[in-house]
């Protein structure tokens, strides 16, 4: 994954305004071009189309009023001044979910970055969001920016061995290069594997992960749990897996192990479409 064209997708919260800020400076050290867009909901607009049967001149007044608001409030709330990083606008409108993944890829983004909303553990088991939409159907590499977190320095991508393992890595490992930062791996072994057979296929594991990450964490228990663990013991920035996309919303809880790792992870994550 080389940076040139980040964009980010915002709001007026908190977390857009950390997404915000997080996408500048990786715009920074990578040298990539930036692009805040935010995706406006059409029932948000009073009156779409309605008060002289034309939805096109409706529209555009609306894009360019939510445009001139989503500028004043990057400018007053959100951007220091003399970030340094050239800054483009845009908008959408529509479902959010769907939008944000349409415009990144019409502008054929390398990254698209989001914030991460905190939620209570049972509000975790519930998922329908505008984070878990996107998820579920970007073809871009997705950064879920953790509320608070700092640069990226460290990163842990957690792999597999197998063949899309191997894309996952790379793509990690690219955009590791683009920002600077280090990276480490991690592999788990299914619990259920035989304890007899665990040394033999922890090497071989190793051996496969290990020409392009010399560093490789190989851990045995429940995937998730596992992962986690790796994420606090060695203190990463970012936790990177690959994700299969579509799938409805729903209840996290016994669904994918990237989905889950999506919604529990303590840190920001990179979400590689496989």
């Amino acid at each position: 994954m080389n940076l040139r064209h980040i964009v980010v997708a915002t709001d007026e919260s908190d977390a857009g305004r950390h997404a915000v800020r997080a996408g500048l400076e990786l715009a920074a050290r990578a040298a990539a071009r930036l692009t805040v867009m935010r995706a406006v909901s059409v029932r948000a607009i009073p009156l779409l189309g309605a008060m002289a049967g034309d939805a096109d001149a409706t529209e555009l007044d609306g894009a360019g009023a939510a445009l001139e608001r989503l500028q004043r409030w990057l400018e007053v709330d959100v951007i220091p001044t003399g970030a340094g990083v050239p800054v483009g606008l845009g908008i959408a409108f529509g479902v959010p979910g769907v939008e944000i993944c349409r415009f990144a890829e019409q502008c054929e983004a390398d990254l698209l970055v989001l914030g991460r909303k905190q939620r209570s553990p049972l509000a975790r088991l519930l998922v329908g969001d505008t984070a878990d939409a996107v998820i579920r159907r970007s073809s871009v590499p997705c950064l879920f920016v953790q509320p608070g977190s700092g640069p990226i320095r460290e990163m842990l991508v957690a792999l597999d061995g197998t063949e899309q393992g191997m894309h996952v890595s790379a793509a990690t490992r690219g955009f590791a290069r683009s920002v600077g930062a280090a990276m480490r791996v991690v592999t788990v072994e299914d619990q259920e594997a035989s304890p007899a057979l665990m040394p033999a296929v922890a090497l071989t594991r190793s051996i496969r992960l290990q020409p392009e990450n010399p560093e490789v964490a190989v851990r045995r228990g429940s995937v998730v749990r596992e992962i986690l663990a790796e994420v606090v013991e060695s203190r990463t920035d970012v936790l990177a897996f690959g994700y299969h996309r579509s799938g409805p919303p729903g209840i996290i809880e016994g669904s994918s192990t990237a989905r889950q790792l999506a919604h529990t992870a303590p840190v920001s994550v990179l979400a590689i479409p496989l």
